[in-house]
């Protein structure tokens, strides 16, 4: 099932509170450990999540490098 998180960062907690990696022999990014009482918790992201979009932009095909790279673009948001 497809779902839209928006993460946005708060001022008492450090960054977003996920990280993201690859898993082998599958394309695109996924999502790896969700911090307890973080942004991505309360956006409803979960461990395994594939990401499809940043920034209402396809990630489709981009590196991991491009793919934090873009989420770095709007620092509070994404």
């Amino acid at each position: 099932e497809t779902r839209l998180c928006h993460v946005r960062k708060v001022p008492t907690f450090d960054g977003y509170g996920f990280n993201l990696h690859a898993e082998k022999g599958k394309p695109g990014q996924y999502i790896g450990k969700v911090d307890a009482g973080s942004p991505a918790e309360a956006a409803g992201l979960r461990r395994g999540d594939r990401i499809l979009e940043v920034n209402a932009q396809s990630i489709a095909g981009e590196s991991h490098k491009q793919v934090v790279a873009r989420i770095k673009q709007r620092p509070d948001d994404a």
